[in-house]
């Protein structure tokens, strides 16, 4: 657990998770209200109910965990890869587009 090179892995994916995320905030504004956390374990708050946004991410085939009325949890394990985070942002963004759709209809 204490390992540089775990550490710095973590702290790689970390980044680049919450950059992408930014920019799905960016992207998705009525959707995406703000990200929290530290290391690999982010919180994005919703402007939709979490329980719709965490059933639009099972539909993208991606499990997330609810965090109080309007938010939801990223938990990947540390060993989580670029490719993994990459798919899991993907994911995430069909979520966003589920949400927005369900909002504007």
């Amino acid at each position: 657990m204490n390992s540089p090179a775990l550490l710095d892995h973590v702290s790689k994916v970390a980044g680049y998770l919450v950059q992408q995320i930014e920019g799905l905030k960016a992207r998705f504004p009525d959707v995406v209200a703000d990200i929290r956390g530290r290391g690999l374990l982010i919180g994005i708050k919703l402007h939709t109910p979490n329980r719709e946004f965490m059933q639009h991410a099972r539909d993208a085939r991606l499990l997330i965990a609810g965090g109080g009325d309007n938010c939801v949890r990223l938990l990947p394990p540390l060993v989580l890869t670029l490719d993994e985070a990459r798919e899991a942002i993907e994911k995430l963004e069909q979520a966003c587009m589920a949400a927005r759709a369900q909002i504007t209809a």
